[in-house]
Formats: structure tokens, sequence, C-alpha cells
């Protein structure tokens, strides 16, 4: 061989494309598809990313617990307890139950609302 490799490459390439110009027209088409996508991709992301750092509008409220239950992973709630909300992220939610000894606990928004005045309606994050 020679010192030909990229120019033999570019050949080819050409010849299987239909020609120069519509080699240059793929590459061009090719590159503002891949661009595109990424855009979107990161717009995507952005936006998630954005949507998912929102303020917790229950975040520091005190809730009653106004029936028993437990959530299956060690969280147990009685009448009468109370917990804070510290942190959410996505369906999990932080809380600190109050006087408990193994705080804090994440848990759900449902099992939340299903033992105390914890939201339902809307999500614990304002938007």
């Amino acid at each position: 061989m020679g010192n030909l490799g990229g120019y033999q490459t570019m050949t080819t390439l050409a010849k299987k494309a239909g020609g120069p110009r519509a080699l240059a027209v793929l590459i061009a088409v090719s590159g503002w598809a891949i661009g595109r996508g990424a855009e979107a991709g990161r717009k995507a992301a952005k936006a998630a990313a954005k949507k998912r750092n929102a303020p917790c509008s229950t975040k520091g409220q005190v809730f009653d617990v106004v029936s028993d239950g437990e959530d299956g992973k060690g969280l147990v709630l009685r009448a009468g307890d109370q917990y804070r909300v510290m942190e959410y992220d996505g369906e999990a939610i932080l809380i600190e139950v109050l006087g408990g000894t193994n705080n804090p606990y994440f848990t759900s928004a449902q099992f939340l609302a299903s033992v105390s005045g914890f939201p339902t309606a809307e999500k614990p994050n304002a938007e």
C-alpha cells in the first residue's frame, strides 16, 4: 500500500454513496440529525433535572398520624405519632419520626396519605 489510506477510504465511501457530492450531503445531513438528537436529549435531561430539583412544598411540615400503618420496609407508624417531611426524591419521601430512634425513613406518599393528612391530590413538590 502507500500513503493513500485516507484518500482511498474517502474515494471508496464516495463510490458507495453515489459520488462526492452525495457523500458530502450524506455527511452534512447525518451530522445535523445527530446534533439535533443530542440537543433534544440534553434539553429533556435538563427539564427532568429541573423538575426533580423542584422545591418540596411539604418540606419541614409536621403531620399527625391518625391510623396505624406499616410500609413493609421497616417503618411502623401508630396513631398519635408525628413525623416531619425532610426531603423527597421522585416517589421516595424522607421523613423523621418525632421521638423515633431509627430516623430517618424513606417511604412513599401513598403510605403517608393512608395514615395521615399527607396531600395526595398533588405531588409533594411545588411546580
